[in-house]
């Protein structure tokens, strides 16, 4: 028995770390189709909507009280990690994740889900989809993304969001308009923008102005035609000047980009169509320009294989591998 809880831990670590890993860059779990039909993801994902089932209210302070602890703990000087028995119970084995994490540098997303309940009002799958909010602001989600609305009031308006989403937003000075990704706060102070998580948190402002507020408490507003990424090592970059068909050609059904790297191409693909795609370097680093169509993922990985010089295979479902011509 003590050697197979001690295989669950050692699993269920590797798993809170890939965990992690997604969440940095800003991507929903459901993108990595290894993690999407694992029973503890699953019970996580429950956990972030807030329709896992109820725990003793004592039980669940005192875990939220040592996750604080750990938070607050300097990391050079933390302790190891003292794991959660684990029964047979999913949940006890999540409240066992969500320490890891914490442990790892990783939890104050789980955290700050606490602090703000959640429900989902929007999900797009293979399409687009528009969600009206209740002061009639429009907003696009991007396949594969998922809004959930955090808090609404007289005064106050907030959303986060999972993926990508053009915000029309009817601006009113009486009410505050919110949206939070991932530790990005983004507050409107004038109406049409883009935000994206799946490959980082990214802001571009069509019209208006916003002001965001990194996890540092890092301030800066973004003005017409500026964009701002959040770093690995939770920093706000400085607002700069970008093409907007970027961030809004999503929305017309193609992917227009410039000078970026074919890693973000392929990461953009990936979002758009809910897949895995490969990219080994040299090629992951080549500076790429163009676009492509997004009617469908064959002709689209088909033209993107040529101008690699190689070609995209299929080696699972919805797993899609980069084969060099020249290593073929």
């Amino acid at each position: 028995m003590n050697g197979q809880s001690h295989n669950d831990n050692d699993r269920d670590e590797v798993l809170a770390r890939r965990i992690g890993r997604l969440r940095e860059e800003g991507r929903p779990l459901a993108s990595d189709p290894e993690l999407a039909d694992d029973p503890l993801v699953q019970a996580l994902l429950a956990f972030e909507a807030g329709t896992a089932p109820d725990v003793v209210p004592e039980r669940q302070e005192r875990l939220w009280q040592a996750i604080q602890a750990r938070m607050r703990e300097p990391s050079a000087d933390r302790r190891p990690l003292r794991r959660l028995p684990v029964g047979r119970s999913i949940w006890y084995r999540a409240a066992a994740v969500v320490l890891v994490l914490v442990a790892a540098g990783l939890g104050w997303w789980l955290y700050l889900g606490r602090e703000t309940p959640h429900h989902l009002v929007a999900s797009a799958g293979a399409t687009q989809q528009v969600y009206t909010a209740p002061d009639t602001s429009r907003i696009t989600l991007r396949p594969h993304s998922r809004l959930y609305l955090v808090a609404a009031s007289e005064t106050s308006l907030q959303y986060r969001l999972e993926g990508e989403a053009y915000f029309d937003v009817t601006y009113r000075p009486e009410r505050r308009f919110q949206v939070l990704s991932g530790p990005v706060r983004v507050t409107v102070l004038g109406t049409r923008f883009d935000v994206r998580t799946w490959s980082g948190v990214e802001v571009f402002l069509e019209e208006g102005q916003v002001q965001l507020e990194g996890p540092h408490g890092q301030q800066q507003v973004l003005a017409a035609g500026q964009r701002s990424r959040l770093t690995a090592d939770g920093r706000l970059t400085a607002p700069e000047p970008a093409p907007a068909e970027t961030y809004l050609d999503w929305m017309r059904g193609r992917l227009t980009f410039t000078r970026e790297p074919a890693a973000r191409v392929t990461a953009e693909l990936a979002h758009h169509f809910g897949v895995r795609i490969e990219l080994p370097e040299p090629h992951a680093s080549q500076q790429l320009s163009g676009t492509l169509l997004l009617d469908s993922l064959a002709p689209a990985l088909q033209d993107l294989g040529r101008v690699l010089e190689g070609r995209f295979v299929e080696v699972a479902p919805g797993h899609y591998r980069f084969e060099d011509d020249a290593v073929r």
